[in-house]
């Protein structure tokens, strides 16, 4: 049936034309992913973009480190509303005693630095110093048998 059906071909346009009109269009739309492959990468900081992923890594380790002191601190702050540790704070820092002791303060004329009496100190042992010799030396002296220590 669609052998007795004439067509006319288009007027003025050949099919070489059409074809050479895709191939612009793939050569134009190849350039064009090109031009805003270059766009992208020079216009667009994507350095940055890639470097601000490690930024947030390193930021997440410091919040981690941070929180974990906040937590000893917060350990710090709540040992310090118990009893002892007011008694241990009163007692140090403000000299307070309880009823029935007596507080005793010590002071030390101005000028005067107290004799701290030296404790002995332990002979240094010998160290054994081997000079740094390089690879090529030490390899010379395993050939030689210079690395051979004597006994005695």
């Amino acid at each position: 049936m669609t052998d007795t059906l004439v067509r006319p071909e288009p007027t003025g346009v050949s099919t070489s034309r059409v074809r050479r009109g895709g191939r612009w269009r793939s050569v134009l739309l190849l350039v064009l992913f090109v031009v805003a492959g270059f766009a992208v990468t020079g216009v667009l900081p994507v350095r940055e973009y890639l470097d601000r992923g490690q930024d947030v890594e390193s930021a997440q380790l410091e919040l981690d480190r941070l929180n974990a002191g906040n937590a000893v601190l917060a350990a710090d702050i709540s040992a310090l509303y118990t009893d002892q540790e007011i008694e241990r704070v009163a007692r140090e820092q403000y000299g307070f005693v309880r009823e029935g002791e007596i507080g005793y303060i010590i002071t030390t004329p101005e000028g005067f630095e107290p004799v701290i009496e030296a404790q002995p100190q332990s002979q240094p042992q010998s160290v054994a110093v081997t000079e740094k010799r390089s690879f090529f030396e030490r390899i010379w002296d395993f050939v030689t048998g210079r690395d051979q220590t004597t006994d005695g």
